[in-house]
């Protein structure tokens, strides 16, 4: 990574998914790296040094708590997306303090113009 490069750190289960992001990431100039749910979200990022940490809060195993703390303790913006349906789990993210987040639909309908926005601002 050089410096000023701009890096997603995208925590994702499904390969299309990440691919997805990879696509719209590159897009945009910015690679994409991948996190696991085993490891200590902290210490990833801090290795990844990100511009912006995207999640799919329906994977599982996933502690959103920690995965949220770890993004506001790097000062790093989270990105959640979730499945429409899962109330709970929308209801969890923004108590764990998950401030941009998307049904999984409009994540992925507006995928460019959402990182765009998370890599400029």
């Amino acid at each position: 990574m050089m410096a000023g490069e701009k890096v997603i750190f995208a925590v994702v289960a499904e390969l299309m998914l990440g691919v997805r992001i990879e696509e719209a990431g590159k897009s945009l100039g910015a690679s994409v790296e991948t996190g696991t749910v085993s490891g200590d979200f902290g210490v990833q990022i801090m290795g990844v040094k990100p511009s912006v940490v995207v999640a799919d809060l329906a994977v599982e195993g996933l502690d959103i708590g920690a995965l949220a703390a770890a993004a506001r303790a790097t000062g790093t913006p989270l990105i959640g997306f979730y499945p429409h349906v899962d109330t709970d789990l929308r209801r969890r993210a923004r108590a764990a303090g998950v401030e941009r987040l998307y049904p999984r639909s409009r994540f992925l309908r507006e995928l460019p113009v959402i990182l765009r926005g998370a890599l400029e601002g």
